[in-house]
């Protein structure tokens, strides 16, 4: 530990002190934004007849395990059969993927092996597919995972809502956990997603802001993919496009019912890797288009969509806290002297500790009732359905905290050339008895 002389001490000081305010913002930000997602969901929106066209797009890597029952989920659909395909990309397999696709004659195969100095990994694979044009017959491409259950109604919630929205480029769907319970580590990643659905997602579109795209489980305007390309620099192929839309001035929106399925990671080491990556694309487009957006910032269409870019941007930087609390215990390890200056963030304490009560106990049991209600159905008995929200809360705190370090992890290292696609192995079928309720 060292004491700094007073030319290096009072500019760290200042900037541990705006850490602290920007930690602080972000605490309060998506915590107010929760508030919005309370309201239980309604469609804005009546059911229609079938008429808009989709066309399934599904980049699979050595998916032989789990590629069946997703294409069956597709073509279950409650939806005319003229109106919609499937194409599966198979990238670079090699196990019985292909074949296994071979077997549906009505499902289209895109076989794509990659030169050995080529990028890899799903966002190249899609660019594979969108380079043969053949999704201009489409008014729609709906982007699902290889390991994904869609829900039987998702095309027609979908067109549904696209007929009365037209406005809307992308809408993402719900995002729904096909393995809830088999690891502490997948109780975590429901937990946030069952959170994340509303306190983010439906409150933004409340909000008349744009949702962020998940990666899965949205629809993309064919027109728009003619007008715009597909431009994928990240590991983060969906926030590229979220980033895009904002800046464009387009709007995407939310589908609560619009269902679909992931399978999660059961162990740390696989989540890690998983996160990991998310956080290197994520730090990367946050970084490589910061200045872009402040541009678009100030030639708005209206207040709504001025609050829809501000919110862009602020997302941009969601994953500052760990990063902040770092550079902070980094600093106080240089000089102690810093440490006098913590009261600016000890001073809020209770403040601080009513938030996080609010937003890890209070927000979460609040959905969690609601958006697992299938999961607690599936439990008999009064012991097993608090057995099930224990586990969801421990999953939520433990996810929390172990995302923090990917965070840090792709913030130092976001600058990589992402095009080293790690895959993170699916191996799971839907469970039978959860299917029913889907």
């Amino acid at each position: 530990m060292f004491t700094l002389p007073n030319y290096l001490f009072l500019p760290l000081k200042w900037v541990c002190l705006v850490l602290v305010f920007i930690v602080f913002m972000n605490l309060i930000y998506f915590t107010c934004l929760s508030f919005f997602g309370l309201k239980k969901p309604k469609r804005d929106y009546p059911i229609v007849p079938d008429q808009k066209k989709f066309v399934f797009v599904v980049p699979a890597h050595n998916e032989e395990a789990v590629i069946a029952q997703t294409i069956e989920s597709m073509l279950q659909q409650n939806y005319a059969k003229e109106l919609f395909d499937i194409v599966i990309i198979a990238d670079n397999c090699t196990d019985q993927t292909a074949d296994i696709v071979k077997a549906y004659g009505n499902v289209g195969l895109l076989e794509n092996q990659s030169a050995v100095d080529e990028p890899r990994g799903k966002p190249h694979a899609i660019a594979k597919y969108i380079e043969t044009g053949h999704w201009r017959k489409y008014d729609h491409m709906a982007f699902i995972d290889a390991d994904n259950i869609v829900s039987r109604n998702f095309l027609r919630e979908m067109n549904s809502q696209l007929t009365a929205h037209p406005e809307f480029s992308v809408i993402q769907g719900y995002l729904g956990i096909k393995n809830v319970a088999t690891s502490l580590t997948a109780s975590g990643y429901a937990a946030v997603y069952f959170i994340t659905n509303r306190a983010v997602q439906y409150a933004n579109y409340r909000l008349g802001w744009n949702a962020a795209i998940g990666g899965t489980g949205f629809v993309l305007d064919t027109g728009y993919l003619a007008e715009r390309g597909w431009n994928p620099r990240s590991y983060t192929e969906d926030f590229e496009l979220q980033v895009e839309l904002s800046m464009a001035g387009r709007r995407s929106g939310w589908n609560h019912f619009a269902v679909v399925y992931d399978e999660k990671p059961n162990s740390f080491k696989a989540s890690h890797t998983q996160r990991t990556r998310w956080a290197q694309g994520h730090w990367f487009v946050a970084f490589s288009t910061t200045l872009k957006q402040l541009g678009t910032i100030v030639k708005p269409a209206s207040l709504t969509e001025l609050l829809s870019k501000i919110e862009t941007l602020f997302y941009s930087y969601s994953m500052v806290r760990p990063v902040a609390f770092l550079f902070i215990g980094l600093a106080v390890c240089i000089d102690h002297r810093l440490i006098g200056y913590l009261p600016h963030l000890l001073s809020l304490l209770y403040f601080w500790l009513t938030i996080e009560c609010f937003n890890f106990l209070i927000i979460p049991c609040t959905y969690f009732f609601q958006e697992a209600k299938p999961y607690f159905k599936q439990k008999k008995t009064l012991l097993a359905k608090c057995q099930l929200l224990f586990r969801l809360v421990v999953g939520f705190i433990w996810n929390s905290v172990t995302y923090m370090l990917a965070q840090v992890v792709g913030f130092c290292t976001w600058f990589r050339p992402q095009n080293n696609w790690k895959k993170t192995v699916h191996t799971m079928n839907v469970d039978e008895s959860l299917e029913k309720e889907w």
